[in-house]
């Protein structure tokens, strides 16, 4: 059992530094649309690299900060079954929660997406913008 709990601990430890890192890319957001907007609306410049790039944090701060707001307990929850629960109780709701629910539907969900990235390779799709990512 220890063996797990070293693991345990160490994955926590790692999602930690993660959610740390990646917490950066809020601020670094803000100041790079800061900075497009700048120089699109005050200089006439356009970079299409700069533009796509804060989708990019976008998504990096949401789909990996996401195991850091849930180290430290911070998505939203339905009181009704974790409000005034025990700890026992709300790791139950906690295992449910990620192993009959959250597991099964990003399954379902990269499944069900792995049908568009296919098409997406055969056919080369790039970016929307025109000259900046070729793939």
């Amino acid at each position: 059992m220890s063996g797990l709990n070293s693991l345990v601990r160490a994955i926590d430890a790692l999602n930690e530094h993660i959610g740390r890192v990646v917490s950066w890319f809020a601020l670094i957001m803000v100041l790079m649309q800061f900075t497009v907007v700048l120089l699109r609306y005050v200089f006439g410049l356009g970079f299409i690299p700069m533009q796509e790039s804060i989708l990019f944090m976008h998504s990096l701060l949401f789909l990996v900060g996401a195991g850091y707001t849930l180290l430290h307990d911070g998505h939203v929850r339905v009181d009704i079954f974790y409000g005034s629960a025990s700890a026992e109780k709300k790791a139950r709701v906690n295992f449910v929660g990620v192993f009959i629910f959250l597991w099964p539907l990003c399954a379902a969900m990269t499944w069900h997406a792995l049908t568009f990235v296919g098409q997406s390779v055969r056919v080369w799709e790039g970016s929307p913008e025109g000259t900046f990512m070729p793939f």
